[in-house]
């Protein structure tokens, strides 16, 4: 019932896009500097907060480029494979992929489908047939494989791995994992030098999100099973799973909040939303896609800062519209009502407002029958903006509207309670 009261429109806006190719990674690394990767070599860059994008030469044709990383504005690494014949290609810039270099990997017989760096000379590469664990301290120069016990979870310790993450210098994670044999979890704490296995889920785990030096995340699933979520209280050494009912496959955690969480479901063309953090046994709202686009990846640099990619070359922002948030320096010329935020929400949201001139408001609310629930009498406000702060005490979980009458001006939006 809350799913079908939502339209994602609303809350990602496609903008003009340099590719039609399927872009399945983004990389931000700052509100203005971004970049894309996916089908046949693609790689789209923004150097001026999203207003424009532009493809850059990968120098790759025909094969997808599966991760792209950046440590600045200049210095970046991306992968390609060319698996069936030749192996894995590194591609690396300098100047902020306005020039691609390639080279093939030194072990041909490896696939390697993520990168991760902790700064301009120390990174890692993770991959699959069999899922080796690299490292370099060189910037990629050289690379030296790294130890993976297999203590923890034997006989699976080389299956893939599809993301990093990493506290601090010494101890990171990755996530991955086989379809209809298990999700996989790795821990080190030297540095990358040696990598704990741990048996997570039954399906793989495609992102993995640190939330703070105890608290784990990572999302994954399958085709037939659906969205699922693993999480760890003890910095990596005891996981618990859960499913989510989702159809789809958690790709990539997005916190917009430390709160909301948006998480793209691929094919299924759809979003997992949640608005208590991504906790397990919490619940998920399901989200159309706009134009029924398959979503890939998702990130937020800032709360108002959120980009998305997915088939056919879409690339989406996040509207802030919704809440309530523009140029701070732009004042609106007419009485305007902003989207409640959060939204959804429990088990309190604010409604902000803005009137143009001083006015008698008053504030109601009504159910999806349009029956009256609340009435808040604001009394005479000055022009200028305005907070209500609402909770959803009595009331279920469901579809609500809320009303604003500011003098002769009046306008309704709609709200979600999730209980």
């Amino acid at each position: 019932m809350i799913a079908s009261g939502l339209f994602s429109q609303d809350y990602w806006i496609r903008v003009p896009s340099p590719t039609t190719k399927w872009l399945l990674q983004c990389h931000f690394i700052d509100t203005v500097y971004g970049w894309a990767c996916g089908d046949s070599g693609a790689i789209v860059h923004t150097s001026n907060a999203g207003t424009n994008w532009t493809a850059q030469n990968s120098g790759i044709a025909n094969f997808v480029i599966d991760d792209i990383f950046f440590t600045s504005r200049y210095n970046g690494w991306a992968l390609s494979n060319d698996y069936l014949f030749t192996g894995t290609i590194v591609l690396r810039t300098t100047n902020g992929g306005q020039t691609w270099t390639n080279s093939r990997f030194p072990d041909t017989t490896v696939v390697l489908y993520t990168v991760y760096f902790l700064d301009s000379l120390t990174g890692f590469l993770g991959g699959s047939f069999p899922g080796k664990i690299f490292k370099t301290t060189t910037g990629g120069a050289n690379w030296f494989e790294c130890n993976i016990d297999t203590a923890y979870c034997p006989y699976l310790y080389l299956f893939p791995k599809y993301d990093f993450a990493f506290l601090n210098a010494n101890t990171g994670y990755a996530c991955g994992g086989q379809i209809d044999i298990a999700g996989m979890m790795w821990k080190t704490t030297d540095g990358g030098l040696n990598w704990k296995t741990y048996c997570v889920t039954p399906e793989p785990l495609y992102h993995i999100k640190i939330i703070n030096p105890a608290k784990i995340l990572a999302t994954g699933g399958d085709f037939e099973y659906g969205m699922a979520m693993a999480v760890s209280w003890d910095s990596g050494n005891t996981w618990i799973y859960d499913t989510t009912n989702l159809f789809g496959v958690g790709r990539s955690l997005a916190f917009r909040t430390p709160t909301e969480v948006w998480v793209p479901l691929a094919f299924y063309q759809h979003w997992g939303l949640s608005i208590d953090s991504a906790n397990i046994f919490s619940a998920w709202l399901e989200i159309p896609a706009p134009d029924s686009t398959a979503v890939y990846a998702a990130q937020f640099v800032t709360p108002t800062f959120g980009w998305a990619v997915g088939s056919n070359g879409a690339i989406m922002k996040y509207n802030t519209s919704l809440i309530g948030v523009g140029d701070p320096n732009q004042v609106p010329l007419h009485s305007t009502l902003f989207q409640n935020y959060p939204n959804p929400f429990n088990p309190t949201t604010t409604i902000s407002y803005y009137i143009a001139k001083a006015s008698y408001v008053k504030i109601t609310i009504y159910d999806l029958l349009g029956r009256q629930l609340h009435v808040f009498f604001e009394g005479t406000k000055p022009a200028g903006y305005h907070k209500l702060k609402f909770s959803s005490f009595g009331l279920a979980s469901g579809v609500y509207f809320y009303k604003l009458e500011a003098g002769d001006f009046v306008e309704s939006k709609k709200m979600v309670i999730v209980k």
